[in-house]
């Protein structure tokens, strides 16, 4: 059976389509999580809070005042420290999970020998097109591109164009 390239640039487009839909998932996915690690730590902390706040309107005495506001800055301090922490972990288990998602192969081309190759150059045909068009368009000589300015270097002068005479005009 003979492929045509009708059936790979649709199962390339098709793929892209997954890989994209499937990054989204992920995503997602990492977001959820750091919601949930967020409303956990948020609930939390608004307990600590209504809790500490009784305490406090029950104080009696400096020293125990000192004792609940040292208690609950120690106790907020490493409540803080595992929240960033819980962040930190997901934020990371979602970027390793995009990247491993990422690095998905091209699909394998219903051609003869390496898929890769089919694909390479199916993109520099693609680019020599969008090139030939390029220079068309702008009217630029096939090797001008090649003479263009690097960083550093000086380009030669232009050659200044001749004014026209009054006479001619006349």
């Amino acid at each position: 059976m003979t492929a045509k390239p009708e059936d790979f640039l649709f199962q390339a487009w098709k793929q892209q389509l997954d890989l994209g839909l499937r990054l989204i998932e992920t995503i997602v996915e990492g977001a959820i999580k750091l919601r949930e690690v967020q409303i956990e730590a948020a609930a939390d902390a608004h307990a600590d809070a209504v809790a500490t706040r009784k305490s406090v309107a029950d104080a009696s005495d400096l020293a125990q005042l000192v004792k609940l506001h040292s208690e609950w800055t120690r106790a907020n301090v490493q409540k803080c420290a595992v929240y960033w922490r819980d962040l930190y972990e997901v934020a990371t288990r979602t970027q390793g999970e995009l990247a491993s998602r990422a690095g998905v192969q091209p699909p394998a081309a219903a051609v003869e020998g390496d898929p890769n190759k089919a694909l390479f150059g199916m993109m520099d045909e693609a680019y020599r097109g969008w090139l030939d068009a390029t220079q068309k368009f702008y009217r630029i000589e096939p090797g001008k591109l090649a003479q263009a300015k690097l960083p550093g270097e000086e380009l030669p002068p232009v050659p200044a164009k001749p004014k026209p005479s009054r006479r001619a005009a006349a």
